[in-house]
């Protein structure tokens, strides 16, 4: 398997960043971006799929958007799948940004965990996790996701209480 540092992660994105022309930017400016960036992926995003709201993953998803994880699902392939099913997703879902690296004042990498209790493929308890890591492109309405990848999930048994 195929794992990158993080440190030569960051080195892909310093040398691919001193290849653009980027307008000033302030770090007040970067740090509201950030945690707009951080809501979005934590509350906004899994809002969206626990309201089952097909219209408004739509409207937020950029047009060339392409999820990657296990096979490629297009942003149609995506809504498509929400207008003909529901999400019954756990209620304890909460997904963990770990950073949020600007790749211009336009553009940024959000990365972290989702995180859950739900029921294993035998029907027993589990905490279940991924990775992912999602690029978003803002544009004059806001920010919308262009690629999410989800790696590495796990669904660890939990013990019963009595």
């Amino acid at each position: 398997m195929f794992e990158i540092s993080r440190l030569a992660l960051a080195g892909l994105l310093v040398a691919l960043g001193a290849c653009t022309s980027v307008p000033s930017v302030t770090q007040a400016d970067l740090e509201q971006e950030e945690a707009v960036l951080r809501a979005l992926k934590s509350d906004t995003w899994p809002g969206l799929y626990a309201a089952n709201d097909a219209d408004g993953l739509a409207a937020f998803l950029a047009d060339d958007f392409v999820l990657i994880g296990g096979g490629v699902r297009t942003r149609t392939d995506e809504v498509n799948w929400m207008r003909e099913n529901s999400w019954d997703g756990p209620a304890d879902f909460v997904f963990e940004v770990d950073d949020v690296i600007f790749l211009t004042p336009d553009s940024a990498l959000v990365y972290g965990r989702g995180l859950s209790t739900r029921m294993a493929e035998d029907g027993t308890p589990c905490r279940h996790s991924y990775m992912s890591s999602n690029t978003l492109r803002r544009t004059d309405d806001g920010w919308h996701p262009v690629s999410s990848h989800v790696s590495d999930a796990t669904c660890d048994p939990v013990a019963l209480e009595d």
